[in-house]
């Protein structure tokens, strides 16, 4: 149970920030991929937390976060090597569904796959992930801009929603409104 909120809220926005950072990000190591997962399956377990413990606002709680579904291949098994999802899953045949905040962070808290999505291994925009029960029906994703959305919501306890810029430079910039 989680009596003081306080430094779970002040944790929260921290791993925000950070994710945040991701979008401008060139270098990646196997250091980088851990220290996201970490920061992605720790928030997502304060948030639960907040949850259960009744800290949240009802307007966190209560989330609905759209997501993306891509359906399992037929006769095929889960694999968390990212360079076989094409050949594990349908990832042209995607179809938007929504889960609501706790079985979002159960999925991120149970994951059998957590892959961040770095094309060209340069900026970051979302993550495949899936727990281990839900791998055999399909894999999600989620944009990294609702990702960084809901941690920083649930760490100021109140909604917000943010909007990528891409600025001229070619960088991407996050931005409240």
């Amino acid at each position: 149970m989680i009596e003081q909120d306080t430094y779970w809220r002040r944790d929260l926005l921290k791993f925000g920030e950070r994710l945040e950072k991701r979008y401008r990000q060139r270098k990646w190591s196997a250091r980088t991929l851990y220290n996201i997962e970490k920061q992605v399956f720790l928030s997502f377990y304060i948030i639960r937390k907040l949850i259960e413990s009744g800290k949240a606002d009802p307007g966190v709680s209560g989330f609905n976060c759209a997501i993306m579904k891509y359906p399992i291949r037929e006769g095929a098994q889960p694999s968390t090597d990212p360079k076989t999802f094409g050949l594990t899953y349908e990832l042209f045949r995607g179809s938007k569904t929504a889960l609501n905040l706790k079985e979002l962070c159960n999925q991120f808290i149970h994951s059998f796959i957590f892959s961040p999505f770095t094309p060209f291994k340069r900026e970051m925009f979302g993550i495949y992930f899936v727990s281990d029960s839900h791998s055999k029906t399909g894999l999600y994703y989620i944009r990294l801009i609702k990702v960084i959305e809901i941690i920083l919501s649930a760490g100021r306890n109140r909604l917000i929603n943010l909007n990528l810029h891409k600025k001229a430079d070619g960088t991407f910039r996050v931005i409240s409104h």
